[in-house]
């Protein structure tokens, strides 16, 4: 009887994990960019993870192929985003990527990534990281500036 019942419970952990990871595998394929993105430092190469992206308002989502996870696992705000420069692919990267593909190098958070994508989905990632605002814009305390105002017309 407790044999049945841990064969039972065992089949629905592994049902569920299945639905999941079928969930999750629709959702990322269905939706966003094909890329593939490493963290830095990287020795010999190494390191790469295929996934997709998608633009979320201010921010950037990266699913990898391989996770069970059931949001991004990366999210990244724009307004923190430093766009390091491109390159062509390295000999030992063409077998690996796709042969079109160019490295972007990004520092997000104190942390350097590669990301290598193909010519459109390259040409909206640094359209979407030029065309943020500047952190360093001032923000105007309409609020203040109304108190200052006000103040001026007492007098």
């Amino acid at each position: 009887m407790k044999f049945a019942i841990g064969i039972t419970l065992l089949l629905l952990v592994l049902a569920v994990l299945l639905a999941v990871a079928a969930w999750r595998f629709l959702y990322v394929r269905c939706s966003g960019s094909a890329v593939v993105i490493r963290e830095l430092p990287s020795p010999s190469g190494r390191h790469w993870r295929h996934g997709s992206m998608r633009y979320h308002g201010e921010g950037l989502q990266y699913f990898k192929l391989r996770s069970l996870k059931p949001g991004p696992d990366l999210v990244v705000d724009r307004q923190q985003v430093d766009y390091l420069g491109a390159r062509p692919l390295e000999d030992s990267e063409i077998l690996l990527l796709h042969s079109d593909a160019t490295v972007h190098k990004i520092k997000y958070l104190a942390r350097e990534y590669e990301v290598a994508l193909d010519k459109s989905a390259s040409m909206a990632f640094v359209s979407w990281i030029e065309s943020a605002p500047s952190r360093r814009q001032e923000r105007i305390d309409y609020n203040a500036l109304y108190r200052k105002v006000d103040r001026n017309k007492r007098k």
